[in-house]
């Protein structure tokens, strides 16, 4: 008598093609709705067959967080499965985050079962598949995502994850959302046939027609006052290449405005700074490359007769709300295809940049440079922002690699570090904190031979659940370093109350603003929750020294945590 094979379950299915595809890792954390995914774990482990690594994340936020940074440095999405509503839930602010960093990722839900007989594999089984039932669980997700969709049949495993890569890889990048109930992971899934695996590639976009790049050059060439600005082109690292040489060629400077990636070399003579709302109104031609806010309305914008060129991946902000900034030209092109084109239009009709364009550059660096940065009132012998970013600057090394989540100090941050390498600074394109430190460990994991600097405001590390973060860096082999710079205060909210209400009452009274004690030691949750190395500097005598042990510590595989002790929350007014 002979065995009858077991078929393959949509859930190993799912893992198999996953490995395929190009998924190295599933971020998860495992509930009551996955036992089709863990049973497939083992199975696939035991044979010893290719499925991307499983790394099992105590907190949701990192979880996603971590698929970003490793995204963002690979382009290529991994896999996060969570547990129904609730798993969904505890994502929170990384599902903004991802979308609005354009990041392609897969998040799967199990939704409860929908059976109560017991007759069907992963019929109700217990109390909470009642209580977890949501009749819209997409909704939770759903406007943050590129599409969402309900496995309803197993049969439609391969299909519906060919669908959801095409989509989350297809510019604008995204997130994807699906779910499915416990019977359908369980239920048997035949694959496709190769040949049709290879029908799904992304769309990709494509420059300008050839009137467009002609029209776009002359302006160039022509105007006296030119400037770009730019946040995340540096996604495709070989376009910073080209948009130095279309600088140099034409005598272009170029302005980072709340970069995500390096876009441009932060030492090179035509960068014009981090200053978002500084040159705006001196410019006579702007030209936006892959940015979300060129300035801000209310403090500046184009003098008129200005001429505006927008080129981005995703140039009407869709999924955002109200949006607008005003451009005589607006394309939906890939920035990178699009300087190849400007370049080699004008490989024919080089010229040497005039004498006025090479002083229009120089007055803008000069005056950017010449604008006071944010800063914090210090008492003597505290340690500025400013001090310690020139200490962790002192770091740097051609295999280190920046991610920044300080709200509060990030244009000083730029300013001082002034990075050049693309691929050596990552930032968060949303605005839900918690993302820096979770992030590190993706981009570490995508990266291993990259010394990791992740720094974090105090409110930032908090918010990273970092019970969780430390916990999986340790587990999986991903060693990072962090600094926080601890002003002991949410300092965001109290620039955001100043800048509408200057002559505030609120300025005096610091209950309104959380603070935290000298006492919190917040590195030690690091140290007790994941092993990391814990460390805490209050005087400027011991801080490059401390930061060059926490390296130290981290080259011999071990994370640490740097929590510097700055001066507490003061007034500040950021540009």
């Amino acid at each position: 008598m002979t065995s009858r094979a077991v078929a393959t379950t949509a859930a190993r299915r799912l893992l198999e093609l996953a490995a395929r595809l190009g998924v190295d890792y599933f971020f998860t954390n495992l509930g009551s709705d996955h036992p089709a995914f863990i049973e497939a774990f083992a199975a696939i482990d035991g044979e010893g067959t290719a499925m991307p690594r499983i790394v099992v994340c105590p907190h949701e936020m990192t979880a996603l967080t971590a698929a970003h940074g490793y995204a963002m440095v690979t382009r290529r999405p991994q896999i996060v499965l969570v547990h129904v509503d609730v798993g969904t839930q505890n994502l929170g602010c990384s599902l903004h985050n991802a979308s609005r960093g354009r990041v392609p990722a897969i998040i799967v839900a199990g939704l409860s079962p929908v059976t109560v007989s017991g007759n069907r594999a992963g019929a109700r089984t217990e109390f909470i598949h009642y209580t977890q039932d949501a009749p819209r669980q997409h909704e939770i997700a759903a406007q943050y995502m590129k599409w969402t969709y309900e496995l309803r049949a197993p049969e439609m495993l391969d299909n519906v994850l060919m669908r959801a890569m095409q989509v989350a890889t297809t510019a604008p990048e995204g997130p994807i959302y699906l779910t499915g109930a416990r019977e359908v992971w369980e239920g048997p899934a035949e694959p496709l046939p190769d040949e049709a695996l290879e029908h799904w590639s992304p769309a990709r976009l494509g420059g300008l027609r050839e009137e467009a790049v002609a029209e776009l050059h002359g302006a160039l060439s022509q105007a006296r006052r030119p400037l770009v600005l730019t946040t995340y082109l540096g996604r495709n690292q070989a376009a910073v290449g080209r948009l130095v040489e279309l600088s140099e060629r034409l005598g272009l400077p170029v302005a980072e405005i709340a970069p995500q990636y390096v876009n441009f070399p932060g030492g090179h003579p035509h960068h014009a700074g981090y200053r978002r709302n500084a040159l705006v109104a001196d410019a006579d031609l702007i030209l936006m490359l892959d940015v979300d806010v060129p300035w801000i309305v209310s403090r500046t914008g184009p003098a008129a007769g200005a001429r505006l060129f927008h080129i981005d991946a995703d140039p009407v902000k869709e999924g955002m709300g109200f949006w607008h900034f005003p451009a005589h030209r607006s394309y939906l092109a890939d920035s990178d295809y699009v300087l190849r084109q400007l370049l080699d239009y004008g490989r024919d009709r080089a010229e040497p940049v005039p004498a006025e364009r090479l002083r229009w550059i120089a007055e803008a660096r000069q005056r950017v440079a010449a604008a006071p940065l944010p800063s914090l009132s210090v008492r003597q012998g505290g340690i500025t922002v400013r001090q310690l970013t020139e200490a962790v600057g002192e770091l740097v090394n051609d295999r280190t690699v920046i991610v920044c989540e300080e709200p509060s100090g990030t244009e000083t941050i730029l300013s001082t570090l002034r990075l050049n390498r693309p691929g050596s600074y990552y930032v968060n394109g949303g605005s839900g904190l918690g993302w820096g430190i979770n992030a590190a460990v993706g981009v570490k994991l995508a990266d291993p031979g990259a010394e990791v600097i992740a720094l974090s405001g105090d409110g930032s590390f908090l918010f990273g659940v970092p019970s969780s973060t430390y916990w999986v860096a340790q587990t999986y082999g991903a060693p990072i370093l962090t600094v926080v710079y601890n002003n002991r205060g949410w300092n965001s909210p109290k620039v955001s109350t100043n800048l509408v209400h200057a002559h505030s009452t609120a300025k005096s009274r610091d209950r309104y603003w959380i603070t935290v004690a000298d006492g919190a030691r917040l590195a030690d949750i690091a140290a007790a929750a994941g092993g990391a190395a814990a460390f805490r500097v209050s005087e400027g005598q011991a801080l490059r020294g401390t930061l060059q042990e926490a390296l130290e510590t981290v080259r011999a595989g071990r994370s640490a945590v740097v929590e510097v002790m700055l001066d507490p929350i003061s007034e500040q007014v950021l540009a």
